[in-house]
């Protein structure tokens, strides 16, 4: 309960220090928040993540809420909050927090991950919009160590309705146990279809914690859907397929 609060306690104060720093800043528009309703990020119904940023001097929150169910059958509770500020035109910078309950996964539960992101290059009608995100863990929560860091790339095409994501991960443990491994990547690609409410698909292959094991498989599906041009629900799920 104790790391509970801690980890509580810095988000908070993380969130009110984004709030004063974007005091100045001028209400977005009609057309920022068009924008906005193109940007997906992981939890978004699916783990998938676009290339388009959060529109210039734009705060946006999201609180992610996961039910999952491990091998032996114990049920797992995850709270995920992350808070996006516009810092530049074509970038973002993002901070979130997870919160885990359930035997066997206090492990780093509270940590805070900081990343930046980057729209590298905007979509043509040839060529597909790309992105780049870095970013690190900080070990603020239980029996954590080590600052983990990350690099993503992101390709993102339109077609109709339809929008086409590529994403590649490369994540960097900095206290891994011997028996687990020092670099880990992921890969996923997805398809959304739709306008105002989207059907999110996704396929994603991550390389597994522990020397020896072999690739974790899922395959996610959900509904992303805006009540209004500010406010939005996903609900998602996920099987695995290994």
């Amino acid at each position: 309960m104790r790391y509970f609060l801690m980890t509580l306690q810095i988000f908070f104060c993380v969130l009110l220090a984004f709030i004063w720093m974007a005091g100045w800043l001028i209400i977005a528009g009609a057309v920022a928040l068009a924008e906005e309703q193109k940007n997906m990020s992981p939890g978004m119904a699916t783990g998938m993540e676009n290339a388009f940023p959060v529109p210039f001097r734009a705060l946006q929150f999201q609180n992610v809420i996961r039910f999952e169910e491990s091998n032996r059958g114990d049920k797992i509770y995850r709270v995920e909050p992350e808070l996006r500020w516009g810092l530049a035109r074509s970038g973002f910078l993002s901070v979130r927090s997870q919160l885990a309950f359930g035997p066997g996964v206090s492990r780093d539960s509270g940590n805070l991950r900081v990343q930046g992101f980057y729209n590298t290059s905007r979509e043509t009608s040839a060529l597909p919009a790309t992105a780049l995100v870095l970013g690190t863990t900080l070990p603020t929560g239980h029996d954590s160590a080590g600052v983990d860091g990350l690099i993503r790339g992101i390709l993102t095409k339109s077609a109709g309705v339809a929008q086409f994501i590529l994403n590649a991960e490369l994540d960097k443990i900095g206290a891994a146990q011997p028996a687990e491994r020092d670099f880990r990547y992921r890969f996923g690609m997805g398809a959304d279809f739709g306008a105002g409410s989207l059907v999110r698909t996704g396929l994603l292959v991550e390389q597994s914690e522990s020397r020896g094991e072999v690739s974790l498989w899922r395959m996610q599906a959900g509904l992303f859907h805006h009540f209004t041009p500010t406010i939005a629900i996903a609900l998602g799920a996920e099987v695995g397929l290994s």
